[in-house]
């Protein structure tokens, strides 16, 4: 009995084990393909860099498709299986090449959209020029003059006329940097992205 299963251990951990070779092998092939063509490619990062993991890691899988079991194949159209295959793969490429699994990384954060900046106050001034700029001071008194360049779903309320001076209003804002033609230079503006009256 004892030998018995000991023997069933040794083949569980040997079929375990021949597996994991064959994930290693792919894994190591994948790094080795992005290593190509990351020298081939001056710009090899976002959305290029994930789509050249998945080719290069399906194609290992393809030329080793054949080295699993039956039951720990996964076909190309098992969203799931691949997804959990590339999952496995990944974790050890980190050991192979983690610089690469870094670099997607960096691009998934990069791919991340940022939340617009926001400031409370109330309104000091509506000026109409070429742009319309509200201006505003926010509850610690600093002033701030933001630019209404593109539409909002929000951004009636100012062309409405329906904001006035000493009104309390939370405005969203992104920065961007524009030719000052006043001062002859670049510089960063505040362009309204939301309006909310308080």
């Amino acid at each position: 009995m004892k030998k018995n299963i000991f023997l069933l251990i040794v083949l569980f951990s040997s079929i375990v084990t021949y597996s994991q070779d064959v994930l290693n092998i792919i894994a190591k092939e994948t790094c080795e393909c992005l290593d190509a063509k990351k020298l081939k490619s001056d710009n090899f990062t976002g959305d290029e860099l994930k789509a050249a993991v998945g080719v290069c890691m399906i194609k290992s899988y393809s030329d080793h498709m054949s080295e699993f079991k039956a039951d720990e194949k996964v076909k190309f159209t098992d969203k799931d299986g691949m997804t959990k295959l590339g999952e496995t793969v990944g974790v050890k490429m980190l050991e192979i090449c983690p610089s690469m699994i870094l670099e997607l990384g960096k691009g998934s954060k990069d791919d991340v959209k940022e939340e617009d900046a926001f400031v409370i106050g109330e309104v000091i001034d509506i000026k109409s020029e070429q742009f319309m700029t509200l201006q505003m001071k926010d509850q610690n008194g600093r002033n701030y003059s933001l630019l209404l360049l593109d539409y909002f779903d929000t951004a009636s309320l100012l062309t409405n006329n329906e904001i006035k001076k000493k009104d309390k209003l939370k405005v969203s804002y992104t920065e961007i940097e524009l030719f000052d033609i006043k001062v002859k230079e670049f510089r960063y503006f505040k362009i309204l992205t939301k309006l909310e009256k308080q």
